[in-house]
């Protein structure tokens, strides 16, 4: 029997506490996001009685840094330091929160200032994710991709869960604008451990020939569009973000109003989909073992498409109440099972180069567009009705998933995957 020598066992070990680190950190952070997620619209319509208007530009200055920063992400990120990236991101997002309550004790609340507020942390919060996501590979042996993947995925799903939770109890507690002082200690706390992460690579500092961030943008958008198992992903992805967006922007008010769920019921169905959220995150690498990574995506994308329709159908009562429990558990299993799943095909089909700008291109094309999209589909509401706009958002789902089941990629197998990292 032969053991490993004891240099080899002390870089397994330290690539492992590595992942751990990186994992405590990413949770401990995306808890924080989801804690002033909660209590920057809360403290907009609780203390400054923030319109419907404002409290829709606040929630499009947090999510706009999605079109505007995913790009130049991509390359920046790619000029420094993982590690110094992660740590400055959430240093900083810990500063510019705890600005919150200093402002609440002065008293300079004001709308214009929360808009400042979501749009730094969103900018933030997008080149953190651009750097985490480049780090999940990295950290990573290749036989296990996915896996890494899809406990990154479990992680931040469950940071959410718990992020959400205890958001909602402190605002009860003490008030949305002391609240942040809990985000602020968490964006800290992930600092702390991204510093403890070894073995992710630094630029190369003695590069003289820089390209513009323009030229590195653009290559990374046609390689994304050129090859013939990305292009027909992204395309997917980008349509279904968009079908998405049209579906679930007025989602709450539909609940509200024609489903008549109340605030329980719209909570329960939520927490539903969460926790669906987290089984297929725990099931993808399975479910990718056994059929394949084309099989699984072709699928996932028409499970997605197909368990939004209850909620068009949907009517007051508790019957249509447990329907909707179930869809949406459904529905988020599904969504994480394709989030895991093309990310790392994404990663087992791009160069290492390319990486990080195809990721960034996949991120803009999907999530940068659903700012606009949610802008469209109030404007939609506005003409037609919430249900034409949901039917509308539906109808753009099925024929994404229709599309991406004709694809190549439908035709992915285990095999394919690990020839792509070989590359």
């Amino acid at each position: 029997m032969t053991t490993a020598p004891p240099a080899l066992t002390r870089l397994h070990r330290s690539a492992r506490t590595s992942r751990r680190y990186f994992l405590a950190g990413e949770g401990l952070g995306h808890a924080g996001a989801c804690v002033h997620g909660i209590a920057l619209p809360a403290l907009a319509v609780l203390q400054l009685d923030a319109s419907p208007g404002q409290a829709a530009l606040l929630h499009f200055a947090a999510t706009v840094p999605a079109l505007v920063v995913t790009l130049p992400a991509g390359v920046l990120i790619g000029r420094y330091p993982l590690r110094t990236v992660m740590i400055t991101t959430d240093l900083a997002s810990a500063a510019v929160v705890l600005a919150i309550p200093a402002g609440a004790i002065l008293d300079a609340l004001s709308m214009p200032f929360l808009y400042a507020i979501a749009l730094t942390l969103g900018s933030l919060a997008t080149l953190h994710k651009a750097a985490a996501m480049d780090a999940v590979p990295l950290l990573a042996d290749q036989e296990q991709l996915h896996r890494s993947n899809a406990t990154f995925t479990g992680v931040i799903t469950t940071a959410g869960i718990v992020g959400r939770t205890l958001g909602t109890v402190l605002i009860a507690l003490a008030g949305p604008a002391r609240t942040l002082i809990a985000d602020a200690v968490s964006l800290v706390l992930s600092a702390c451990c991204a510093s403890r992460v070894e073995g992710l690579p630094v630029p190369d500092r003695e590069r003289t020939v820089r390209r513009s961030m323009r030229e590195e943008i653009h290559e990374g958008v046609a390689y994304a569009l050129k090859d013939p198992v990305l292009r027909p992903l992204v395309v997917a992805l980008t349509a279904t973000s968009v079908g998405l967006a049209l579906t679930t922007t007025l989602l709450p008010y539909h609940l509200l109003t024609t489903v008549e769920t109340g605030t329980t019921g719209m909570g329960v169905i939520m927490a539903a989909g969460s926790l669906g959220g987290l089984t297929g995150a725990l099931v993808a690498p399975r479910l990718v073992s056994r059929f394949g990574s084309g099989p699984v995506l072709a699928t996932g994308f028409c499970l997605h498409a197909v368990t939004q329709i209850p909620l068009l159908l949907a009517a007051p009562g508790p019957t249509w109440l447990i329907v909707l429990i179930l869809a949406s558990s459904g529905q988020y299993s599904a969504a994480t099972t394709i989030g895991t799943t093309q990310r790392s095909v994404q990663q087992w089909h791009t160069p290492p180069e390319l990486r990080t700008r195809v990721q960034q291109t996949a991120l803009w094309l999907g999530t940068g567009m659903m700012p606009l999209a949610a802008l469209t589909a109030g404007a939609l509401a506005t003409l037609t009705s919430v249900r034409t706009v949901m039917a509308l958002g539906i109808l753009v789902l099925i024929v994404s998933a229709g599309a991406l089941w004709a694809s190549p990629v439908r035709a992915l197998t285990s095999r394919d995957d690990t020839t792509g990292a070989a590359r």
